[in-house]
Parts: C-alpha cells; sequence; structure tokens
C-alpha cells in the first residue's frame, strides 16, 4: 500500500526519531531535513515559476550547496524536478506531502507557541521536527484535529 505521503503504511518518513534525519532516500523513505525543503519550497513556490536554490538557502539560513544536496535527494524521491535555470518546482508527490501535513503543522507549531511560549518561527521549525518522527497515521489524526481547529 501506497501513500500520498511517500511512505510505507507503518512508517511516515523515515521510521521514527531513532534513525535520524540523516538516512538516505530510497524513492519511498524521507527524513524529517527534506520535509524542511518541501515545505519551504512549498511555500516560495506559490505563483512562481520554480524556486531557486539560492532563495531556499537564504530562507532556511543554510548553505547553498546543501540545498543543491537536499535537492538531489528529492529529486531521487520523486518530490522535486528541476526545471529552466535549475529552478526547483514541486511534483505532485511533494505538493501532497506538504498539504497533507500542513494541518497537523499549525496545529503543533501553534501549541508550541501558545503552550511553551515558543517564537512563531522556532514554534513551526519545532512542529517540522516533530512531524518528520512521526508515523504516517499518527500525522494523519493530528491533521484531522488540526482541520477541526481550523474550522472553530
Amino acid at each position: 500500500m501506497r501513500t500520498s505521503l511517500g511512505g510505507s503504511p507503518q512508517n511516515k518518513f523515515c521510521g521514527g526519531a531513532g534513525e535520524g534525519s540523516r538516512r538516505r532516500t530510497d524513492g519511498e523513505k524521507m527524513t524529517s531535513s527534506l520535509l524542511v525543503y518541501i515545505v519551504t519550497i512549498n511555500s516560495l513556490e506559490r505563483g512562481s515559476a520554480g524556486v531557486r536554490s539560492t532563495d531556499v538557502a537564504v530562507k532556511l539560513g543554510v548553505a547553498r550547496a546543501s540545498v543543491c544536496k537536499a535537492a538531489d535527494r528529492l529529486a531521487e524521491g520523486g518530490w522535486v524536478v528541476r526545471g529552466e535555470g535549475s529552478r526547483l518546482h514541486l511534483t505532485e508527490k511533494g505538493r501532497a506531502v506538504a498539504e497533507d501535513c500542513a494541518p497537523a503543522r499549525r496545529l503543533i507549531g501553534r501549541m508550541f507557541s501558545e503552550k511553551l511560549g515558543l517564537s512563531a518561527a522556532r514554534a513551526d521549525r519545532e512542529a517540522l521536527a516533530v512531524l518528520g518522527a512521526l508515523e504516517e497515521d499518527t500525522v494523519k489524526r493530528i491533521a484531522r484535529l488540526g482541520r477541526g481547529k481550523e474550522r472553530e
């Protein structure tokens, strides 16, 4: 059974926190750090003709070389394609990941901000890290809660 989040039915990204963010993709596995790139590309790509790796590097505060390595891994996994001028474009698979985790990301981020007093930027960054460590069914359950809160 395949999922829109790109993982197996039992794990969402890389099988849980114990496997860390350095694990390579194999076309189906994702790390929490790759999730951050997908979400960032998604936010920068809206209404544009792709995203330059320089823009992703600036937004994340990382070296352009790091973005290039991540883009290679994302392309191998089928989440990103390179367009004209090496601009990055999310595939349907990549966009589905960003959209599927958005309600859970907002809910966890809001909780971290409101309940723990974290800045919005830190709350969002740590929410993404949490999502990368959770199993897919847990993320889906949190997303359902998040969608319910957004309707209130």
